[in-house]
Formats: structure tokens, C-alpha cells, sequence
């Protein structure tokens, strides 16, 4: 499904003369043995298009049986391993993920919510609240209506999913309901 996530946006172009089998071995070898190759994983990782770093960590988990987040994870620590970790993360995984994060706890990052919503296509909102779904159990909908209120909460909705929204106040439950709350 990378294929929503693929244009002309970012400065990672393609690598010219790609080969998911040649950079997931080269990856595997950095995070094996006696310490860890840093340049070899930045220069792999920073240098190929998101839709390539998907298909090198499908190759990585064919060819060793394992996921390749898993094995950064286990060879990596601090905020080197949260970015190499999360240029493996599919882009709708990774945005569902830093969705739930901005309404975790006391609080909410409205930024990290503005930023999301108001910059993902149609399509790929589909994704990530299909993969938040997928995670959570619970509809991206859901976490907005409970963290957010008023005029904000109806424009994230709007956003987030056109139908929940329509669905949820055309609902019974919220006829006569504060439309200004």
C-alpha cells in the first residue's frame, strides 16, 4: 500500500540501482557481531525513498524470519534507534502511532494532530485510521471525540473521516446536543 504514499513531495528521491536483497544484508551485517555499523545503516536507511525502505524490510523479514524494527530495536538505543526505527514503519503505521501519542495522557498535542490530519490525502487518512483500527482496537474517531471538544473536535472529525463524522451527529444519540460544545 505504499503506493498512496509515493510522489513528488520530500527530498529522498529513489536510489538509483536499488536492491532490497543487497541492503537488507548490508543492514543485517551493521546490526550483527561486535558492535554496531551507524554510518552503514544512516547511509542505507537516510538514502532510499520511503516505498524502498518498505520493500527492505519485506525482504528482511523473508529472508531472516524476523522483523527488521525488531532487530534495530534490540541493537539500538536512545534517538538513534527511534529514527532508524521509525523510517522502517510504514508511513500510515507511523502517523497512527504519533496520533495516539498526541492524545495519550493528561493533555493533547493539537499540533501533532493538525499536522497529520491537515496534511495526509483522503487515501491516506484511509490508511491510518485503518492501521489505527488495526493497533488500538479503537477508531481514530473515537480517541478525537473523546480528546477534543467543540468547533475543533467537528473540524478533526471532518478530517480524520467524513463518514464517522456524518454518522456521529446525524446519530440520535446526539440530536439536541450543544452544537457549540
Amino acid at each position: 500500500m505504499a503506493s498512496v504514499w509515493v510522489g513528488p513531495r520530500g527530498t529522498i528521491k529513489d536510489y538509483p540501482g536499488f536492491s532490497p536483497a543487497v541492503d537488507a544484508e548490508a543492514i543485517r551485517k551493521a546490526i550483527r557481531g561486535i558492535g554496531t555499523d551507524e554510518k552503514a545503516l544512516i547511509s542505507i536507511l537516510t538514502e532510499r525513498s520511503n516505498a524502498q525502505r518498505q520493500l527492505i524490510a519485506k525482504e528482511y523479514q523473508a529472508t531472516y524470519e524476523q522483523e527488521l524494527k525488531d532487530d534495530l530495536k534490540g541493537d539500538l538505543s536512545g534517538h538513534f534507534e527511534h529514527i532508524m526505527v521509525a523510517l522502517v514503519t510504514a508511513p500510515a503505521l507511523f502517523d497512527a502511532k504519533q496520533l495516539k501519542k498526541s492524545m495519550k495522557g493528561t493533555g493533547t498535542d493539537e499540533d501533532t494532530l493538525i499536522e497529520i490530519l491537515t496534511t495526509r490525502t483522503s487515501r491516506q487518512m484511509k490508511e491510518i485510521t485503518q492501521a489505527y483500527y488495526t493497533v488500538y482496537k479503537k477508531s481514530l474517531g473515537d480517541d478525537i471525540s473523546s480528546e477534543t471538544s467543540g468547533d475543533f473536535r467537528k473540524a478533526l472529525l471532518t478530517l480524520a473521516d467524513v463518514r464517522f463524522y456524518f454518522l456521529l451527529f446525524a446519530s440520535p444519540r446526539f440530536q439536541g446536543v450543544n452544537k457549540s460544545e
